[in-house]
């Protein structure tokens, strides 16, 4: 039945009782103030299961996605959620059931389901408190989170710096150099932007970091040789690369499978930068300045030492 041009659902003997339920609710409308907020809410609840997962990822990928600093992490993660089963299903009609398969689906380590398990629950919480939409979050306080597993302990095999090189031309060689001589990572590589490095003095401030801090890391000789390699105008201002961040992803893939490393990811190049510079003799808060780890806990989980060349200092 229609009331006040707004439709609700309502099952009657007869259409007398129908008309006496309108009448008895436009006259409690007049005096109940609260009657059409009442109203309102069952209205929204009725248009809500209307919006797909799908169309809410949109939304999301369009507001929210932005302003975080992974965002092209994040992207990426969404767009695979958005060719899930789940991605079809209502947004009021999800269940923690419809969660885990959803984990199921998308695969990979612990950790990884995790990531897409937090998207899903901050997506809800979302809509929730900014989208005032009247949804229950399925995930929080409703499932087990996958854990964050143990941190990676991967590290260049002997033979798989020099294949990578071989591999790699260009652009993409330069930043896994770069990446494995500063232990920087991959979002401060790409941020790098002329005006902040200094050549003269083999430093860059890094602006804007995933803690939030402006740093200033070291580059060694090496960095240096591959950064006067990419033939930059250096008397101009701009970004150091061309490459994005989708391009230099595939150029990864296709290297790490022509070397036959399907387990190595490019984060690892992190750890094994921050070890390096550990074995070049550099101490603790030495390495922290250049890696800008924030604490010396989180700097240890990193650093994976090789036996044979702590041996080498031992005599």
């Amino acid at each position: 039945m229609m009331v006040n041009g707004h439709k609700l659902d309502k099952t009657l003997d007869s259409l007398a009782e129908a008309r006496v339920y309108r009448d008895s609710h436009k006259l409690s409308q007049s005096l109940d103030v609260h009657e059409s907020a009442i109203i309102e809410s069952r209205i929204k609840k009725q248009s809500i299961k209307s919006l797909s997962v799908s169309d809410a990822l949109d939304r999301y990928l369009l507001e929210i996605t932005p302003t975080k600093k992974g965002a092209s992490t994040e992207e990426f993660r969404i767009g695979k959620a958005k060719r899930t089963k789940l991605a079809k299903k209502p947004m009021h009609g999800v269940t923690p059931d419809d969660v885990l398969a959803f984990l199921e689906e998308i695969g990979g380590s612990e950790n990884n389901k995790r990531k897409y398990a937090s998207i899903i629950s901050h997506l809800y919480r979302i809509a929730i408190r900014k989208w005032r939409l009247p949804v229950t979050n399925p995930v929080s306080g409703q499932i087990d989170l996958p854990s964050n597993g143990k941190p990676r302990e991967r590290r260049l095999h002997k033979g798989e710096y020099e294949a990578l090189m071989k591999a790699l031309t260009g652009e993409a060689k330069a930043f896994v150099i770069i990446a494995v001589e500063t232990a920087m990572r991959r979002s401060e590589i790409f941020n790098l932007r002329r005006e902040n490095i200094n050549k003269k003095a083999c430093s860059a401030v890094l602006r804007d970091t995933k803690n939030g801090e402006t740093r200033t890391t070291l580059f060694s000789s090496a960095a240096m040789k591959a950064l006067q390699d990419l033939n930059l105008d250096w008397k101009s201002k701009g970004e150091v690369w061309t490459i994005t961040e989708s391009q230099l992803r595939r150029v990864w893939e296709e290297a790490r499978a022509d070397i036959d490393a399907p387990d190595l990811h490019f984060h690892d190049l992190r750890h094994e930068g921050t070890s390096r510079l550990f074995e070049k003799g550099l101490n603790v808060f030495e390495v922290q300045s250049i890696t800008g780890h924030k604490t010396l806990s989180e700097l240890r989980k990193y650093t994976h030492l090789e036996p044979r060349n702590i041996l080498k200092k031992l005599g």
